[in-house]
């Protein structure tokens, strides 16, 4: 009996010492206010630019997603993203060296026909054409009215020079919902890319690498063996919250 004890324990020990050590991974997902120079994600009614950060102990990969990096700051210092979301995550050292290239992966630009609907510099025809259509979108609706110190006409005139910080910072004063927002941003894109003799489906902006890579991560933790996920990436989406 008593070696048939001291066989047992040294089974037990031998499978509980051979069991594959896990490891913790995180998702962090950092946004800002599109177009605007000043830091920080200030207002659910402006659209976000969206870059994602994947860690775990064997390795770091970053998505700029076309956009800003971890580390820049604004003028004043301030670093321009802010964490909207992390997601903790456990896997083996092959599940997460797995999932970090299938991460690495995660863009429309890889084997996609989609292409990235990029400004470049500031001003140009698409960018002018953009703001201009959200100008005349709030100018012509009998809906939007704002109070306190901020007038419709003050909108307005922030839109026409360009001053994405001032609206920013004045529409949470303006009645319009986040759908009535959506729905302007989405008019105004459309017109812009059609106007310029594109089709808005074959363009992506970086969120929809971003839902493509929280996507990925989520199906992860949900189910570790089948964490496939399409690619939607025809159409910009203009707005991305991150899921809980």
């Amino acid at each position: 009996m008593k070696y048939l004890t001291l066989f047992a324990l040294s089974t037990l020990l031998f499978f509980s010492c051979s069991k594959e050590e896990e490891f913790t991974g995180t998702l962090t997902v950092m946004q800002k206010d599109a177009y605007n120079p000043k830091a920080g994600a200030l207002t659910p009614f402006w659209p976000p630019h969206t870059t994602t950060v994947f860690e775990w102990d064997n390795g770091r990969v970053v998505q700029l997603n076309h956009g800003t990096a971890p580390e820049e700051t604004d003028v004043n210092g301030n670093k321009l993203l802010t964490v909207t979301k992390t997601y903790t995550f456990k896997g083996t050292q092959a599940e997460l060296e797995d999932l970090q290239r299938k991460y690495t992966n995660a863009t429309c630009d890889y084997e996609s026909a989609s292409k990235f609907l990029g400004f470049g510099e500031a001003k140009t025809l698409l960018e002018q054409a953009l703001i201009e259509g959200l100008k005349d979108f709030v100018n012509d609706s009998l809906n939007f009215q704002c109070s306190g110190t901020v007038t419709k006409q003050d909108i307005i005139t922030y839109l026409d020079n360009g001053e994405i910080d001032k609206v920013v910072a004045a529409i949470s004063s303006c009645n319009w919902t986040l759908l009535e927002w959506k729905k302007a941003f989405d008019t105004a894109l459309k017109d812009a890319i059609q106007n310029l003799g594109h089709d808005l489906n074959d363009y992506h902006v970086c969120n929809n690498d971003a839902a493509y890579q929280v996507r990925l991560i989520n199906n992860f933790i949900t189910n570790r063996k089948d964490i496939t996920t399409a690619k939607d990436c025809n159409g910009p989406q203009v707005y991305f919250t991150p899921p809980l």
